[in-house]
């Protein structure tokens, strides 16, 4: 049970350290329209709250169930996948420091959106 409960939360861990580096990199590189500023915060922010509270649930051996695990992974899926291709198409054409990091945002959410799909696969099958 000890390593379940560890596997787990290292899991979390690292889907919560790609978040918080998407957060710093959508501080440096805000687009100043609703679209993609209002997706980043839902997504970013959102999941980071989530994933904070599943971390906790997993440390004092109570996680959410095995259904809104997969639940949360599949809008996770959705939200960051869409957040990336959001903002790699805003940011194609900037060549600058500031394009750059709109581009890497919008990669690590992609990377994160197929992260959350191996998740949510591994947890459906009861793999965990």
């Amino acid at each position: 049970m000890v390593y379940l409960i560890s596997k787990c939360t290292k899991e979390i861990y690292y889907l919560q350290a790609i978040v918080a580096v998407c957060i710093w990199l959508h501080h440096e590189s805000i687009a100043n329209r609703f679209l993609e500023d209002f997706l980043c915060g839902a997504a970013f922010g959102g999941y980071l709250v989530i994933l904070l509270g599943g971390a906790t649930g997993h440390v004092i051996s109570t996680p959410i169930t095995r259904r809104i695990d997969v639940y949360f992974g599949i809008v996770g899926v959705a939200l960051f996948i869409a957040t990336g291709a959001v903002n790699i198409k805003f940011f194609e054409n900037y060549k600058s420091e500031y394009g750059k990091y709109g581009l890497a945002k919008g990669s690590l959410a992609i990377v994160n959106g197929v992260l959350f799909l191996l998740d949510s696969l591994i947890t459906w099958r009861g793999d965990y």
